[in-house]
């Protein structure tokens, strides 16, 4: 039996896998939030690995004729609508960064990416969050990839997102992560006044022989709310994770 559609979700649901479901047309909590007729998701995590019908579906119903456009229209609506993280992978041609990332950057031989940014003077954190983005280069010898997220905020450590496995076998996805900004914290943490700076820190571990081939970070925010983010600068480093990172991210409760 083909499933093409998904017509309604128990409210209690956080995990959703329809991986390789490739006649899959609709799933209408996806649609609803599209379509502006509802605002929340409370799914976790979604992988949505091949579905491409579904995927073409919900760009469809946007009806622009910017592609790059219609994709960053419709991930603000899916990700604007989390109030706590949030984890999707879905189908993209050649398993690239999508071109709307406004941060990112090329795998240049090593396995730290950092990124070191700045939100502007109208960021405003009830509504704000991060998108992180990773495409790892296909492997079958070794079809997993391994990588941790650090997020440092003025310097001070204030989200840790453990061990992360992406798939690198033969299907074009992409992994997405989405923090909201109000989750980022730790004991003791006071939230600056903007600006500020942000140093987001994806770091790929010596087990993985597969490698990451791109990553990105973007800054998201409802649609039609006209906040952005000023790149400092992006690094491929050689370095690794010093003990004072390590230790700050692993006990985000602790004053160091």
């Amino acid at each position: 039996m083909r499933l093409v559609e998904i017509p309604e979700l128990p409210p209690s649901i956080r995990w959703l896998d329809v991986r390789d479901c490739v006649s899959l047309e609709r799933i209408s909590k996806l649609s609803n939030i599209l379509e502006r007729k509802e605002s929340q998701i409370m799914i976790e995590e979604m992988d949505l690995t091949n579905c491409w019908r579904l995927c073409q579906n919900l760009v469809e119903m946007a009806n622009k004729d910017d592609d790059d456009e219609v994709h960053a229209d419709l991930f603000s609506r899916l990700l604007s609508s989390q109030q706590s993280k949030f984890t999707i992978k879905f189908p993209v041609p050649r398993s690239e960064v999508p071109k709307w990332f406004s941060c990112q950057m090329d795998f240049m031989g090593h396995r730290r990416f950092e990124f070191y940014i700045e939100t502007l003077a109208n960021f405003k954190w009830d509504n704000a969050g991060l998108a992180l983005c990773v495409a790892v280069d296909q492997n079958l010898q070794d079809p997993w990839t391994g990588f941790t997220v650090y997020i440092h905020i003025n310097e001070v450590s204030v989200s840790t997102l453990g061990t992360q496995w992406v798939d690198s076998g033969e299907s074009d996805h992409v992994w997405l992560h989405y923090v909201p900004f109000l989750e980022m914290w730790r004991f003791g943490y006071m939230r600056p006044l903007p600006p500020f700076t942000c140093r987001v820190i994806i770091y790929q571990y010596k087990v993985s022989k597969s490698s990451i081939k791109s990553c990105g970070v973007h800054l998201v925010m409802p649609p039609n709310e006209d906040v952005t983010m000023k790149l400092i600068r992006a690094e491929n480093l050689t370095s690794e994770l010093s003990d004072d990172e390590i230790g700050k991210v692993s006990f985000p409760f602790v004053k160091i």
